[in-house]
């Protein structure tokens, strides 16, 4: 497979990386007329490694672009790098760059005021509660510094103006109650039909005080603009398809859920705020935007972020690391695979230590030597199976779980954690595979 890419400021935007797409064989156009309920989800599910461009859906005028970062190979081209994805990452990461702010941009070109009931906006799977935004990056203001922060929130349906987000205890959490506590409203952005890195840099740990605006414009290689939204004046990609202003009402909740989330079963049904939307902005033959829960790239978004963390953290403990994968057998989320070179017989420990405190919800780690490779999962099960006796298997219990986890003691959030050392150990023999696998 050939892959093309592209200078950097060629493709800042959707079209051209669908563009790209198209050319390196990674897309798929969909003309048939497809239904919002389930048939969405078929499709993307049967493609679950390339793009599908959606160009005729029942109820909506508009065409749904879906998998837009669902493999590995899309994701070399998402950031543009041919070698270590994980070292541009991590460096991207500490090194954002504030992007240029500009007056004008082509995505409002038109404004309406928002019905939701015209976008294309799916219901996944049976038991869903209903019809879920799952891409909408959401941009909000600090109260006191208006300094920006954009994350991914899914938003469930309620009318055509109206739906229910889930806000985790993260910033915009923070956000949205210290303007409750002053009786107000939080004014949100909600953009849709983007370039997949924002999606990445709204999904990404970010060091205080910066902005993932600014980690997207770091990763873009400083070709990311900003213009202010204009009811609200938040700062927002200038290069996107759609546009959503709202509120996020300071006390009207309402129960969200259920959603078939990361794990493939259903999330706990919560009280949740409201958001009212108002206007909405959009480029001339716009081209809307979802993700797929539970599938590749809801792990990538999620995981790889959470990779180059455990990748630049285990780097410090250990002479080399080769590779981490969180896998998909692990929802993207809770297991991890990890390739190292060992100084000695208890850097394995050491590597899965290292590896919960990076990423707080990790559950089970398997480190493996570089002979391994971490994407199979038949190689990786071998290296359990061959190389990991009763010393080099431990089990954490009462630690800090997720909240995705079902298995996870409720009352507590907690659960265990597991480390297998399936490295090759230094007083013995007899670990070397001599057939493929």
């Amino acid at each position: 497979m050939s892959f093309v890419f592209r200078r950097s400021c060629d493709f800042m935007s959707l079209r051209p990386y669908l563009d790209t797409l198209k050319q390196s064989n990674l897309l798929v156009e969909v003309h048939d007329k497809v239904k919002l309920d389930y048939e969405i989800s078929d499709y993307l599910i049967s493609n679950n490694n390339k793009a599908v461009l959606f160009s005729n859906i029942e109820d909506s005028s508009y065409p749904l672009i879906g998998n837009s970062l669902s493999s590995r190979d899309q994701l070399k081209l998402v950031l543009n790098e041919k070698k270590d994805y994980y070292k541009f990452f991590q460096q991207s990461l500490l090194n954002p760059q504030q992007p240029k702010l500009v007056e004008s941009s082509l995505t409002f070109s038109n404004k309406e005021s928002v019905n939701l009931s015209n976008l294309p906006i799916p219901k996944f799977f049976p038991a869903d509660g209903g019809n879920y935004l799952t891409s909408g990056i959401v941009i909000a203001q600090f109260p006191d510094t208006n300094a920006p922060n954009m994350s991914i929130h899914r938003i469930m349906v309620l009318n055509d103006h109206q739906g229910t987000i889930r806000i985790v205890p993260r910033n915009l959490h923070k956000i949205f109650h210290e303007n409750k506590e002053k009786g107000l409203d939080t004014p949100i952005a909600v953009v849709n039909g983007y370039h997949p890195v924002l999606a990445l840099a709204a999904s990404s740990p970010t060091p205080p005080g910066k902005s993932e605006l600014s980690i997207a414009n770091s990763l873009l290689r400083g070709d990311l603009s900003v213009v202010q939204s204009p009811r609200y004046g938040i700062h927002v990609p200038s290069d996107v398809e759609f546009i959503l202003e709202g509120r996020i009402l300071a006390n009207e909740e309402i129960a969200e859920g259920p959603f078939v989330d990361i794990t493939g079963t259903p999330d706990d049904v919560r009280s949740q705020p409201i958001v009212q939307f108002e206007d909405i902005f959009y480029r001339d033959d716009p081209i809307f935007q979802t993700i797929l829960p539970a599938y590749d790239e809801h792990f990538i978004l999620m995981g790889f972020p959470r990779e180059a963390e455990i990748h630049n953290r285990v780097s410090k403990v250990v002479p080399e690391v080769h590779g981490v994968y969180l896998t998909p057998s692990g929802c993207g989320w809770l297991s991890a695979v990890i390739s190292v070179t060992t100084q000695s017989d208890v850097d394995g420990q050491k590597v899965g230590l290292t590896a919960f405190e990076a990423h707080p919800s990790l559950k089970w780690v398997t480190v493996v030597d570089d002979d391994i490779d971490i994407c199979d999962s038949q190689a990786v099960e071998w290296a359990r199976i061959t190389r990991a006796g009763a010393n080099d298997i431990t089990i954490l219990d009462n630690m800090r779980g997720s909240s995705l986890d079902p298995s996870r003691r409720r009352e507590d959030n907690t659960s265990i954690k597991v480390i297998i050392d399936a490295t090759k150990k230094r007083d013995k023999t007899g670990y070397d595979r001599v057939i493929p696998f």
